[in-house]
């Protein structure tokens, strides 16, 4: 469980979780709520110890802010971690989403990635209907990145905006050195950065390192024209990206 200590330790130091979130002292907590889902027991025993060691680690003269007048963050979700990334310690992709909508007395997934592994989460309604209940964005979105059990169980995805300021919005700066942080951490082949929040804030990382970094947009709903025509292509290039690197790493493991 090393890596559920080096995680807790980058988080920590930025204050993401406020005492109730990682005392488990909120309404609903997705991590309790997966204990009835046998494949992601593995995720819960991850998080025990992560949340231990949070504890551990926090600094109690560091000052949490929560978020009250961002627009893309209303609080901060978990991050969901791949099987495959937890046994070694590293993943293969990060995906990188805008923020948390939720509320704090909930504490969520981001994306409720944690259900990418199956193929039809029809049986798993009733976790939608707690965390997500507009779900019509979770087949499209979950389709357009190409997202397969493969990926999912190789795959780190969490959100950019989860450190916020005094005034209740997100702290530009911070939200990417803890991105950059788990990063280091990780140690990647491809960070795919979804909207437009996480894809202006890497700019720079998109124009250096086209190899590393590619962004895509969230949905093609209600998007300017340009997305809506640059979109489908988006998706397929990262599809095919995904998939290039997958066989290769499958390749080498034969």
């Amino acid at each position: 469980m090393m890596l559920a200590h080096r995680l807790a330790e980058i988080h920590s130091n930025f204050g993401i979780y406020s005492e109730s979130q990682i005392n488990g002292n909120v309404d609903f907590h997705i991590v309790s709520d997966l204990k009835q889902v046998p494949e992601l027991n593995y995720l819960v025993d991850f998080y025990e110890a992560y949340f231990q060691h949070y504890k551990k680690a926090m600094d109690p003269s560091r000052n949490y802010w929560s978020f009250k007048r961002d627009n893309i963050a209303r609080s901060v979700d978990l991050p969901f971690i791949g099987r495959k990334v937890v046994e070694r310690g590293k993943a293969e992709y990060i995906f990188v989403f805008k923020g948390s909508l939720q509320k704090e007395e909930k504490l969520s997934m981001t994306v409720l990635s944690c259900f990418w592994i199956f193929e039809d989460v029809q049986p798993y309604q009733s976790f939608f209907d707690r965390y997500w209940p507009n779900t019509k964005n979770y087949d499209p979105l979950v389709r357009n990145l190409g997202i397969t059990r493969d990926i999912a169980e190789r795959s780190y995805v969490t959100d950019f905006a989860r450190v916020a300021n005094h005034r209740g919005i997100r702290d530009m700066k911070k939200c990417k050195e803890l991105l950059m942080d788990e990063i280091h951490l990780l140690n990647p082949q491809l960070v795919i950065l979804v909207g437009s929040e996480p894809r202006d804030a890497f700019s720079h990382e998109l124009r250096l390192h086209p190899e590393k970094y590619m962004s895509v947009p969230f949905s093609l709903k209600g998007v300017p024209k340009k997305t809506q025509i640059e979109g489908p292509l988006l998706y397929k290039q990262l599809r095919e990206r995904l998939y290039h690197l997958l066989d290769k790493e499958k390749g080498q493991v034969l």
